[in-house]
């Protein structure tokens, strides 16, 4: 114990205690008597349990397990509840006090003693009341179940030493108890929770066990305190506000029916996370926050650590306007745990990692401060002691010399709480507030005050506002965000296309105050837009991606595959397998995010060529893995009892060569094991409607658009093939009947999703068939004649040029490469182990097939080419003077390097 802290005050007191309570505690050792001490200095209240039941002092602090005898009547029942209920308390007390636990491990504890607590009283009363009127039952007989969901502290299993539980009594489903005195559903459940509420709060000579507050039910202290589930879903779809919401964060199940609650908590979790970015959030949390600061300033009290400036409660909002706001496109931040969202904000990098770490040591440094508190007399209370003793006592209990010295920590980390909570909820700049063009946007002037080079986009789009707009408030927000954005447009391009994607955004309030809010949102999607035509198409499309424009660092630094893959199990997890529309444009979500972030990442030259066909290669191939996985889900809810599937995906083309373009098409065939002989159907049957259900989900058109575009007419015989092939009948199609272009496709063809064994017998077989002896001179015909015929159908009009299908361009280098391993792979198998051009031609310079500095000068044509192509694609400029002169170049190398390879 510090003594400075405990002082004169509080010795004559403590000595008494440590006096009356010396026949157990003299017995104990030296450090053990002095933490005795600290915790008795601190807490009246332990220190009064203590000298009275000085006897159970020994097993109170062994930690016996939570138990009540038998009870027959009431009085006995509550009775031994608060007995046990008191000294559970005091341990928990006493080792906080003692700073043998953390404060987490204290409010855990707390919350556990809720739990059984709430669960004793829910069994006592249950068991009483199907005695008295029999067991409630629902229509169709079964027996109704009963939940007890806990909010607030209780629900995020953070509750304070002395809190309130805030709860909801919810029941599966009206009826009618079968007992001779029947009730319907809705009475029993009530008196049910009468009763159960009494037991926990009604004050004896014992005390009271937790206080019960049933106010953030359905229409509050008016409404009934028990509710079906199907009330409680139309409630909340038609009434529910913005600070219901915020509540039904921390829901969970305390007690009773957790089938009951967790089809609740399910069912509602579309009015607690929109699917949408829900930017508004932040705007009712801050008038929250505004009301709770107005009260504690009413009050006068500036020493609230739960509601106060710096306090508890904005740690919380912090946290849970990331939930509210993202919540609904992130299922890693819904939970009722506040550190548990915490770690998932750091983790999707929302928030920098230092800063969440700052957060996290000042809440519970806040928490230990309350809980110690509390902890004196066990009551209820945020506003620290003005009186003398009760603030040593405190400082005692936290280890400090002195109050001033407890005071300076405390207001230091409350600074620290105070400063990210006023940066996150600062109220919007009033940039917006120009009198000339508010009397503009409301049709009282037709003088528009800026951006007159697009003064008839603008005016259109007025009209369209007031005409759809039905509250004034949403288009007065409207008016501010163009507002902002004229100011800033500098030439007509991209002032359209900013102009178009705000379009879109009428009638979505909640994309308008994302971007009149965040100054840096509206930075980047000037920014991108004057950049890619591409990109500006894309937000008009797909609004959700706006949401990538909050976060600079994260928008310019693209997910890797670990992060996509982990991303994508989450968003499925949190969705019922039933949901097929809803997960299939999850997947779209995800897709079009991070198609966002690698073009914008591509756009300001953060990632080289080579990363970005990478990025968008392993993008693809996430997809395509969860979309395998979601197609077996579906043949497994139909046939239950499935063994392991032997089914690969086999990428062509763009993806199988590790290219993979922003507007590319999925070039794919599927191979099965026809020997398998366990399956519900004939195996081509079964994974001929396994195929179709992975095409179904990437290409059928949703609210989200498309995953991607299929193509599957690279299979064997094409578009009158078998949608699936046997990994056998694969290898002697390519054997025995394949044409030379079908052996060209096949060099870039790999594995991308499915049975790592199929994948190995398509890479054997894939090898086999590149590594064959052929004459040269009949191959270099057919690879000519072959382009010949492409550049026939796709070459670009008379005059233009095209980087992918001019003379020189990226096909022409392709087909080199082509030749080059169909030629000469049976000498040199290695040249044929790779499947993107690049290291195609180092394979060939390595083995001395082609020269060195050609190989070299090929392979650094490709890239400008494919960028060149990129770059059109996202801007939809043409290729420039010097692309062209560089395809020259590569037109008179190849024809060196073909008489090379043809010798």
């Amino acid at each position: 114990m510090n003594e400075p802290a405990v002082a004169e005050v509080l010795r004559p007191v403590l000595d008494a205690a440590m006096q009356d309570l010396a026949p157990v505690l003299g017995q104990w050792p030296a450090s053990q008597q002095a933490q005795a001490r600290r915790v008795l200095a601190a807490s009246p209240f332990v220190r009064a349990w203590c000298l009275r039941h000085p006897q159970e002092i020994e097993g109170m602090l062994q930690g016996q397990t939570f138990a009540l005898p038998p009870a027959e009547v009431l009085e006995d029942f509550d009775r031994e509840l608060r007995l046990a209920r008191n000294r559970a308390m005091v341990r928990i007390a006493w080792r906080e006090l003692a700073a043998q636990v953390s404060a987490e491990h204290t409010v855990q504890a707390l919350s556990e003693l809720a739990d059984v607590c709430l669960q004793a009283c829910l069994d006592w009363h249950l068991q009483a009341m199907r005695g008295r009127h029999g067991v409630a039952r629902q229509p169709d007989g079964e027996p109704a179940g009963f939940v007890i969901l806990a909010l607030g502290k209780l629900g995020g299993r953070e509750l304070n030493f002395s809190s309130d539980v805030d709860l909801i009594f919810a029941y599966s489903a009206a009826g009618e108890s079968d007992g001779a005195r029947p009730l319907s559903n809705e009475q029993y459940f009530i008196r049910l929770g009468q009763r159960i509420m009494r037991s926990m709060q009604d004050i004896s000579e014992h005390g009271f066990v937790f206080r019960v507050d049933l106010r953030l039910r359905p229409f509050g202290e008016q409404g009934p305190i028990a509710h079906s589930l199907s009330a409680l879903e139309d409630y909340y779809e038609a009434h529910g506000r913005e600070w219901e919401r915020y509540a039904w964060i921390k829901a969970r199940v305390a007690a009773g029916d957790r089938g009951c609650g967790k089809r609740l908590i399910r069912m509602l979790q579309p009015f607690v996370y929109r699917r949408y970015l829900d930017y508004g959030s932040i705007a009712a949390l801050r008038e929250m926050k505004q009301q709770i600061d107005e009260q504690v300033r009413k009050r006068g009290h500036t020493q609230d650590i739960k509601l106060g400036w710096g306090g508890i409660r904005e740690v919380e909002f912090v946290v849970q306007v990331f939930q509210l706001v993202r919540g609904g496109a992130e299922p890693s931040l819904r939970s009722s745990s506040l550190m548990q969202a915490m770690n998932a904000i750091g983790k999707l990098q929302l928030f920098p990692d230092e800063r969440i770490e700052a957060l996290r040591q000042a809440y519970w440094f806040l928490r230990r401060v309350e809980n110690c508190w509390q902890a004196q007399r066990d009551q209820q209370s945020h506003v620290l002691p003005d009186d003398e003793e009760p603030r040593l006592a405190l400082a005692c209990a936290l280890g400090y010399p002195s109050w001033d010295a407890l005071d300076t920590a405390l207001q230091h980390q409350r600074a620290v709480v105070h400063a990210q909570f006023a940066e996150l909820f600062a109220e919007p700049d009033n940039e917006a507030a120009n009198p000339d063009w508010q009397r503009w946007w409301q049709g009282e002037t037709q003088a528009l005050p800026a951006a007159d080079f697009v003064e008839d986009e603008l005016e259109s789009l007025r009209r369209r506002a007031h005409k759809r707009m039905t509250r004034p408030e949403e288009r007065h927000m409207l008016g501010e965000l163009l507002a902002l954005l004229a100011a800033q447009f500098e030439d007509v391009v991209t002032a359209r296309r900013v102009l178009a994607v705000i379009d879109v955004l009428i009638g979505r309030a909640n994309y308008v105050s994302l971007l009149r809010d965040s100054p840096v949102a509206r930075r980047e999607l000037l920014h991108l837009c004057a950049r890619s035509e591409w990109l500006a198409t894309e937000m008009q499309r797909f609004p959700m991606v706006l949401a990538e424009l909050l976060d600079p660092i994260r928008l310019y630094a693209p997910d890797d595959r670990e992060v996509l893959r982990e991303r994508l199990q989450d968003h499925l997890a949190s969705l019922p397998p039933e949901d097929i529309e809803a997960r299939m444009d999850v997947i779209r979500r995800v897709r079009h995010g991070a198609m966002l972030r690698i073009a914008a990442a591509d756009l300001s030259a953060a990632l080289p060529i080579m990363r970005v066909s990478d990025r968008l290669s392993e993008l693809a191939e996430e997809i395509l893995a969860a979309a395998l996985g979601e197609a077996e889900l579906q043949m497994r809810q139909r046939y239950p009892e499935l063994p392991e599937l032997e089914f690969a995906v086999i990428a062509y083309g763009k993806l199988g060569g590790l290219e993979l373009g922003y507007g590319s098409d999925l070039d794919l065939i599927f191979v099965y094991a026809a020997q398998q002989t366990d399956l519900p159907l004939d195996p081509a049957v079964f994974y001929t409607r396994l195929a179709q259900k992975v095409i179904h989900f990437l290409a059928t058109p949703t609210g989200a658009g498309r995953a991607y575009e299929i193509d599957t007419r690279l299979r064997p015989s094409g578009a009158s093939g078998l949608l699936v092939t046997s990994v056998e009948g694969l290898r002697r199609y390519q054997l025995e009947k394949a044409w030379t272009w079908e052996h060209q496709a096949l060099i870039r063809a790999r594995p991308v999703a499915g049975s790592p064994a199929l994948a190995a017998a398509f890479a054997a077989t894939r090898s086999e068939v590149l590594t064959r002896p052929r004459d040269v001179t009949q191959l270099l015909q057919e690879v000519l004649e072959m382009r010949d015929k492409m550049r026939a159908s796709l070459a670009p009009p008379q005059g233009e040029f095209d980087a992918k299908h001019s003379p020189g361009g990226i096909v022409d280098i392709e087909f080199l490469t082509q030749f080059a391993v169909l030629a000469h792979a049976s000498d040199h198998p290695e040249i044929a182990r790779h499947t993107d051009v690049i290291r195609i031609l180092e394979a060939l310079a390595a083995t001395e097939l082609i020269d060195g500095d050609q190989a070299q000068a090929l392979a650094e044509a490709y890239r400008q080419l494919r960028m060149s192509v990129h770059e059109r694609f996202l801007s939809g400029r043409g290729s420039s003077a010097r692309i062209q002169a560089l395809a020259a170049d590569v037109q008179a190398r190849i024809q060196i390097v073909q008489a090379q390879l043809s010798t």
